[in-house]
């Protein structure tokens, strides 16, 4: 598949115009199976648990470089409709700017209609593969940034992804696009310190999410110990969302 370069509303378009000349969802269908067929081959050493879009119904492996600033994507898919809905991702989001990537306003979804025709665990698999990539977006470095670097497959971006994995039981969005870790770091010695909140004080879950994220983190081969602190200043509020967070909760 050859991607041009071009902006994410010209990229949108496109589709949306492409996706106007079908009458039905049954051709709809077959065009985006054929986008899937078409992503160029994904390198076997990117197909590890690693890289595995977590709450996706069919397996799907997603890699991301950056160079000059810009995202570049790969992917791939056990099931032909899940790589054609990644593909269309793929087409729209490759090769753009980090900042216009995590901000990007991917109407094009609605547009053609992609998430109502869509089974419930395929729509929040297609949730799952965009948080996936503004989150690389979000803290893969730009290459001018002097922020701490968080390289691909580093063990600042696996406690994230680890992270990433517990969610609020009442909430539909994991406890980092959610904006409740303050602060994570490591030292030389493999012990973690981290700083989150909860949505509130009364939150159902304040005894068990914080023992929760201590679990996942100390499952990590290179943890050896994790400082928890539970903190209520400052407070949490619905700002602290990722865009991503929003998406999900249709909080735009």
């Amino acid at each position: 598949m050859e991607m041009s370069i071009q902006n994410i509303a010209m990229n949108q378009e496109e589709i949306v115009d492409e996706f106007s000349h079908f009458t039905d969802w049954t051709d709809k269908y077959e065009y985006v199976i054929d986008l899937g067929k078409a992503l160029p081959p994904f390198d076997p050493k990117y197909k590890t648990e690693f890289h595995l879009v977590k709450g996706c119904q069919s397996k799907v492996w997603l890699h991301a470089e950056v160079s000059d600033d810009r995202l570049y994507l790969s992917a791939d898919s056990d099931t032909v409709i899940t790589k054609g809905i990644i593909a269309l991702l793929i087409r729209v989001l490759h090769g753009q700017k980090l900042a216009d990537v995590y901000n990007a306003d991917l109407y094009f979804i609605d547009k053609i209609g992609l998430k109502a025709h869509l089974s419930p665990t395929r729509s929040n698999g297609l949730v799952s593969m965009i948080q996936h990539i503004k989150s690389y977006a979000k803290h893969l470095p730009a290459q001018d940034n002097d922020a701490p670097v968080i390289e691909p497959g580093s063990h600042q971006e696996a406690m994230i992804n680890t992270i990433k994995e517990v969610y609020d039981p009442e909430i539909p969005v994991d406890i980092w696009e959610l904006g409740l870790i303050y602060s994570l770091e490591i030292n030389n010695e493999g012990k973690v310190t981290v700083t989150m909140t909860l949505t509130s004080p009364a939150c159902p879950v304040a005894e068990s999410l914080p023992m929760e994220v201590q679990e996942r983190l100390l499952a990590l081969p290179f943890v050896n110990d994790v400082e928890l602190t539970l903190v209520w200043n400052p407070a949490w509020s619905k700002e602290r969302m990722s865009d991503v967070a929003r998406m999900a909760l249709d909080m735009f």
